[in-house]
């Protein structure tokens, strides 16, 4: 029946992993995503209507790299309510509530200050920012697929922001497009590829690594894989400090380049992080190159002390 409960079991196995021995928020998130398919009213022409709005909660219980978890999906008027609940709790690791064919959607629009008129002014301007081994989206050695991602530090007018590219490579049908059906990418890509643009756009800022608190998303069409697409992600604001309790904020795009190099926004996020020690530890000590980690470092540092003062 259209009004009964989705139930899809997931092993949380290390092709799900984001920081080491932790899951990818973007996994979950995508994974509630793709029950919306299961619901007439949240589809048309067998794919989402758009535009879609995804509101998450995350860390109600902790899930780590091998545990296996039940994602869910109810009906709600507009769309659907979600839930992945690790084995053997009553407490959900991740909740959402996903609207489809919103009217009048309301974006998050703190991007709109940064982001570029055209693509030309982010030519030559580029930092790289180092990545993990086995991360789903910037991971470089991987058994399974994944993104593949690699980001970059850009010093804009308006501050450190952080980005990503996709459609630019001849290794990305091999990669980011593999998660894709009948020519259009799966809403995972941009919801992961967003999730960690935005965190290191924190990081950036507030020279912290932390997890996923809350993520909103409006995807307002789908993106084909013959489309180039440019993530972006600025640190906005820090409460508290590390050795005590810290939260920080960041925003963030997807925008499609133009034949002319013109951005058209086809997703807006927001989301809030908790700060770990432990994290930016991590960090330190397991993304590579070292050259390029005690450079971003370097750079996050002396922002973050200014910011201070």
């Amino acid at each position: 029946m259209e009004d009964e409960k989705r139930s899809v079991p997931m092993v949380m196995d290390a092709s799900k992993e984001g920081w080491v021995g932790i899951p990818h928020g973007g996994i979950g998130m995508g994974a509630i995503v793709e029950l919306a398919n299961d619901f007439a009213h949240c589809t048309c022409d067998n794919d989402l209507k758009y535009p879609v709005q995804c509101s998450f909660r995350m860390g109600g219980s902790e899930v780590r790299v091998g545990d296996a978890v039940t994602v869910e999906a109810v009906p709600t008027g507009s769309g659907i309510s979600g839930r992945v609940i690790p084995e053997g709790s009553e407490t959900p690791y991740i909740t959402a509530e996903i609207g489809c064919g919103v009217e009048n959607p309301e974006p998050e629009d703190g991007f709109r200050e940064y982001i570029p008129e055209n693509f030309s002014r982010l030519s030559g301007r580029l930092e790289h920012i180092p990545y993990y081994l086995n991360c789903f989206v910037c991971g470089v050695n991987r058994s399974a697929p994944g993104l593949k991602r690699q980001f970059h530090l850009w010093e804009s007018p308006h501050g450190s922001i952080a980005c990503a590219f996709s459609g630019f490579n001849t290794e990305d049908p091999e990669t980011i497009h593999r998660f894709s059906r009948k020519g259009w990418l799966h809403p995972i890509t941009q919801l992961a590829v967003l999730d960690e643009t935005m965190g290191w756009g924190g990081f950036l800022a507030f020279a912290n690594g932390g997890v996923s608190v809350r993520l909103n998303f409006t995807l307002l069409r789908k993106i084909g894989v013959d489309e180039k697409i440019v993530f972006f992600g600025r640190g906005e604001k820090v409460k508290g400090k590390i050795d005590k309790r810290m939260f920080f904020w960041a925003s963030g795009c997807g925008a499609v380049v133009r034949d002319d190099g013109a951005l058209e926004v086809v997703t807006a996020s927001s989301g809030q992080w908790y700060a770990l020690k432990s994290l930016t530890d991590q960090m330190e000590n397991e993304l590579i190159p070292k050259e390029q980690t005690q450079k971003i470092f370097a750079i996050a540092q002396t922002v973050a002390s200014c910011k201070n003062e």
